[in-house]
This record gives C-alpha cells, structure tokens and sequence, in this order.
C-alpha cells in the first residue's frame, strides 16, 4: 500500500500542470481519439476510452499491434493519440505514435519519468514516477498513477465542458440507469 501513496506522491512531484492542461484541451476537442496500450496498459487503455466515451468524444482504445498501425496511418490533424507504456520502450507504441505524428496527431504518451523512444515521439508527455516494476512484474503503482493522470484528464474535461458536452454526460447517465 505504500508503494501506491508513493507513487503518487512522486507522480505529482514529475507531472508537469502545463501539459497535463495542454493534453486535456487536446482531447477536449479532439475529433477523434485513439489511446494504445499493450499489456499491463492495455487495460488503462481501455479505461481511458471509455470515460472519453462517456463524455461524448468519439473514442477508442486499441491494444492490438497491427490494429495500432492501421488505425496510426489513418489519423489526421485533429485527431489525438495517447501512447501508455510504463517503460516508455514498447516498440510497438512508440511506432504508433510516431505514425500518427507523421500524419499530423497530436500525440501525447503516459509514461515513467525519465527520458524515453516513447519521449521522442509524443508532443506532450505526461509523467508518472513508480519504482515497482524493480520489485515486481504486476505494475500495480504505475497503473494507479497512470489512471489518476487519466481521471484528472476527465475530470478537467467535465469541469471545463460546454452545454453541448454536459448534455452527453447527462445522456450517458440516463442510458446507463436503463
């Protein structure tokens, strides 16, 4: 347990406000947003997508390689793509978003502290800083960092939101009480 209140206490020291702000904007209006995750961030991945979904933004994760691809060299100026990799040297991550970047994306990456290939590759990067994976394979600190940064994403969009975006929020809720 205190491997997670310390990586978030870290995280905070690392995430720059600026560009946690400059990434919430991007995604606020965002025609598209794709997030790629393979293993362990897969699943953050997905998460992600879906509270942007629930906001009204037409969003998707993808943690299938060869689907990152297709999706990358389809991605315009416009469009948003976040890369999650704790290591920051998943290849097939950073090619994404090197692809989506070549077609005119905005590409952000959450990753580690520290420079990285997935660094490189990402017009805005969003830090978490965990030590766990010394210790253990799971990832479990850096997920909970990396799912905060997300949910304060989310969170900027919601109290920073205009009619039109209140009004999907509000959709969204109705639906789901059905």
């Amino acid at each position: 347990m205190s491997d997670i209140s310390d990586s978030l206490r870290n995280t905070e020291q690392v995430l720059d406000a600026n560009a946690l702000e400059n990434a919430a904007k991007a995604i606020m209006t965002a025609n598209r947003v794709v997030v790629f995750g393979l293993g362990n961030s897969a699943a953050i991945a997905q998460d992600a997508a879906h509270k942007f979904l629930r906001l009204g933004l037409s969003a998707q994760s993808c943690s299938d390689n060869h689907m990152q691809a297709i999706i990358a060299s389809h991605l315009r100026r416009g469009s948003v793509a976040i890369g999650i990799s704790h290591s920051g040297s998943s290849k097939d991550i950073v090619e994404a978003l090197r692809l989506c970047k070549i077609c005119g994306a905005t590409t952000i990456c959450i990753t580690n502290y520290g420079t990285s290939p997935i660094c490189e590759t990402s017009d805005i990067a969003l830090f978490t800083r965990s030590d766990e994976t010394k210790h253990s394979i799971l990832g479990m600190s850096s997920r909970i960092a990396q799912l905060t940064i997300l949910d304060s994403i989310y969170t900027y969009i919601v109290l920073n939101s205009d009619k039109a975006s209140r009004q999907a929020i509000y959709n969204t809720e109705i639906s789901l009480q059905n």
